[in-house]
């Protein structure tokens, strides 16, 4: 009896530590901009980065008013980090959701908030360069 107590105790132990890499493996977003809950002018462009090269599948921008078109397109080519260019966006809150798929096949939806305000300062993207590169998504 003791040894399958033993044996059970090994097995789950096992399956813990499995199942914890297996969690700490799934890409996650590093950044955006703007910045989660940030208030800026309409930004001109929105950048995702990731902590890894992943495939951007879905992204959707909604405001008060609704969808806001970004013509988003799921990207083919994996990339650590994502610009879409916005049209211009009015005061108000927007929300952004994203899915993307690891380089293990497994999907991550998350999302950020931001705030338009034609008074604030504008988004401030990091220098050329500092990013990584990265794919520019229509």
């Amino acid at each position: 009896m003791k040894r399958i107590s033993l044996l059970q105790a090994a097995g789950a132990a096992l399956l813990t530590v499995l199942l914890q890499a297996a969690a700490w493996g799934h890409s996650s977003a590093s950044g955006t901009v703007p910045g989660n809950g940030q208030t800026v002018s309409s930004p001109e462009m929105l950048m995702l980065s990731f902590d890894g090269a992943v495939r951007l599948v879905r992204l959707t921008v909604a405001g008060s008013a609704g969808a806001v078109d970004v013509g988003f397109v799921p990207q083919a080519t994996a990339s650590s980090t994502f610009h879409v260019p916005m049209p211009a966006l009015v005061a108000g809150s927007y929300r952004v959701d994203w899915t993307i798929l690891g380089e293990d096949g497994h999907s991550v939806s998350e999302n950020f908030t931001f705030n338009v305000d034609p008074n604030a300062p504008a988004a401030v993207m990091p220098e050329h360069g500092a990013d990584g590169g990265g794919a520019h998504v229509h």
